[in-house]
């Protein structure tokens, strides 16, 4: 009777624990930017944005691009896959809308690919603009035909698992960065960062006043002028006691 009711309780556990693992979520509806605002990011520098963001929501420098290297920007579509998976990925090709850019959760995983030829011909299929994916791909020169901006860590060839569940658009950590459904994810060579859905128009409007400010900036270099001075880092020599001899 003792090891019956043992084997029955294993069974439950084992039962319950089957069930969370192999669980997951999937949200088919998010609040995206206007995308009159959205196209203003595409004229404006990673670094810019960042720094009208504190110099932060900058993602891991070791996230590269692959294939075409421009500009872009547009809503995060967020996936969090397990290790070394890609089922969730595969079925967020079917959320996203034209402009969109993918964004997905790999655990930073290098040893096993989560992305492929396959998955880019169809993001572009859809319309989106970018996949950004912290973890792995294959299919290089699929990739590379497409054209389409994608980010990741590494290539490999090695091949993906479909074993477990997973999240789509629902908040992410990718490159450092938490990622939620909709924020706007911009990319160029400098690399990814993410304004927060609710900063982006106050962020936009700080953009175009700093861009303008550095054009005046590359002016006056033109013009003979020293950045130390015009940047105020001659004030800075004496505070810091820098000795010049």
């Amino acid at each position: 009777m003792t090891e019956s009711l043992f084997m029955e309780s294993r069974g439950a556990v084992e039962e319950d624990i089957r069930f969370k693992v192999q669980g997951g979520k999937i949200v088919t509806r998010i609040d995206r930017p206007p995308r009159e605002v959205t196209r203003k990011f595409t004229e404006i520098p990673t670094s810019i944005i960042s720094d009208c963001l504190d110099r932060f929501n900058v993602m891991d420098a070791a996230i590269k691009p692959l294939g075409p290297r421009r500009r872009f920007a547009g809503p995060a579509v967020t996936v969090e896959e397990l290790e070394a998976g890609n089922l969730m990925s595969h079925l967020a090709l079917q959320y996203i809308e034209p402009g969109d850019v993918l964004v997905i959760d790999g655990k930073g995983i290098t040893s096993r690919a989560c992305w492929g030829g396959l998955q880019t011909f169809a993001c572009v299929r859809k319309g989106g603009v970018a996949v950004i994916i912290d973890g792995a791909v294959r299919d290089l020169d699929d990739i590379i035909k497409y054209d389409i901006p994608v980010y990741c860590r590494a290539v490999t060839p090695a091949g993906p698992h479909k074993g477990w569940g997973g999240r789509i658009n629902l908040p992410i950590s990718c490159g450092g960065m938490v990622v939620n459904p909709g924020d706007l994810v911009v990319g160029d060579l400098d690399g990814i960062v993410v304004v927060p859905r609710a900063q982006v128009e106050i962020t936009a409007t700080k953009a175009s006043s700093k861009m303008a400010l550095e054009n005046e900036w590359f002016k006056q270099v033109e013009g003979g002028g020293a950045t130390a001075d015009f940047l105020g880092f001659a004030e800075l020599v004496q505070k810091y006691q820098i000795e010049i001899v």
